[in-house]
């Protein structure tokens, strides 16, 4: 378990020598154990054992004294997929299935990967990764299991769904959607209107009625509110159930929704610094454990770095610009640290802490807000060192 958790991204055998090297205190590298009995002992670990070590980490978190940032007394949450590239391997394939893409391309095994995010403190609440065909909906509802009334669930407009806001609203929770302006008759017939905002009552379609008797959930119709929100050359329209117009103007909300941003730049850090798509077996139960494990330890840098900002903040208090932790130097510099923090004797973990934390807090950068850069998207796939996607470890 240790070993997973250590940011592991290049070859086992490079990485279980270097594992050892810091573990025992050698001076060298040497081959302690092979990368076979490694792919051996793995057989005997369930993937479900990192689920539970983040289940524990994210709920110690939010009963501790710790202040998290909140939107209007709310914790801002979103939720997400994505799709997961995984090795062209007979267990996995059988297990996650695959996409077979066009004519001239050859089929790819491909998983799909859901994540319960609070975007304001960059804290994974759950994840999960699928089979390819796994609907993102039935996700988002096994990830609000974990929920709490205090949450706020921000969503694109794939999640658009009777149910869904069914199941929402019977859990007591709040949410704020991204609508569908071509198919909903109720959507358009707002955007004709011009109205910055509107309550509208939504009744179930037959399909719509059946899956809320298949999922035992009420199939009454249910109040939503509409608000307007322009974009440069479209309309975009949220739909949400906080209905009080007083404590949550509709000038509110278009911030409210570009945080939902956070939960892509999430999926970023996995993807480019983590490498959460490198895998390091070639079993469908290798292919959870990275994951998974991936998941915990950018949760533990992501919790260090919220202390090394606010070291920094004080630090940089008088200056004229904001700054603002480098998240792929954190990770960097977390390397073989997550495990030795881990490990290391109760009564050293207070100083070994605070040193790494300050370590960490002076890798900053200014923050200039309002800056827009143009995406220059042709050709980037041929720039293997592009600087924003530069390897973190």
């Amino acid at each position: 378990m240790l070993y997973l958790l250590n940011l592991r991204k290049h070859a086992n055998q490079t990485e279980l020598d270097q594992f050892f090297k810091h573990r025992l205190g050698l001076k060298q590298a040497t081959q302690v154990i092979t990368k076979s009995a490694f792919f051996q002992a793995r057989k005997q670990l369930n993937a479900s054992a990192f689920v539970a070590l983040n289940r524990l980490l994210v709920n110690d978190v939010y009963k501790s004294k710790w202040q998290p940032k909140k939107w209007h007394g709310f914790r801002l949450c979103a939720i997400d997929g994505t799709s997961i590239r995984l090795p062209n391997e007979p267990d996995i394939i059988n297990h996650f299935g695959v996409h077979n893409g066009r004519k001239d391309q050859s089929p790819c095994a491909i998983g799909m990967a859901s994540v319960f995010y609070d975007v304001l403190n960059k804290i994974v609440i759950d994840s999960a990764i699928h089979p390819r065909l796994t609907a993102e909906r039935e996700c988002a509802k096994d990830h609000l299991a974990y929920s709490t009334p205090n949450d706020l669930i921000l969503f694109d407009r794939g999640y658009t769904s009777f149910w869904l806001y069914t199941f929402i609203l019977q859990r007591g929770l709040h949410f704020c959607v991204r609508a569908t302006t071509r198919r909903d008759n109720q959507v358009k017939a707002f955007i004709a209107s011009g109205k910055k905002q509107a309550i509208v009552t939504y009744h179930p379609s037959k399909r719509s009625e059946k899956i809320c008797e298949q999922k035992g959930l009420s199939s009454k119709p249910i109040k939503l509110r509409l608000i307007r929100v322009e974009l440069p050359g479209e309309v975009e329209v949220l739909m949400t159930n906080l209905m009080d117009e007083e404590a949550y103007p509709s000038t509110l909300f278009k911030k409210l929704y570009h945080l939902r941003w956070g939960i892509e730049e999430n999926y970023k850090r996995l993807k480019q610094w983590l490498e959460i798509e490198n895998f390091s077996g070639k079993s469908a139960l290798s292919i959870e454990q990275d994951f998974y494990a991936k998941i915990v330890a950018s949760n533990l840098v992501a919790l260090l770095t919220i202390e090394a900002q606010a070291m920094a903040d004080k630090r940089t208090q008088y200056r004229q610009l904001h700054y603002q932790i480098n998240a792929a130097q954190a990770l960097s510099k977390m390397k073989h640290q997550v495990v030795a923090l881990l490990t290391i004797n109760r009564q050293h973990l207070r100083a070994i802490l605070r040193q790494t934390i300050e370590y960490i807090s002076y890798t900053v950068e200014a923050k200039r807000d309002g800056r827009h850069n143009i995406r220059r998207l042709k050709n980037i796939k041929n720039d293997i060192h592009y600087p924003a996607y530069k390897s973190a470890l």
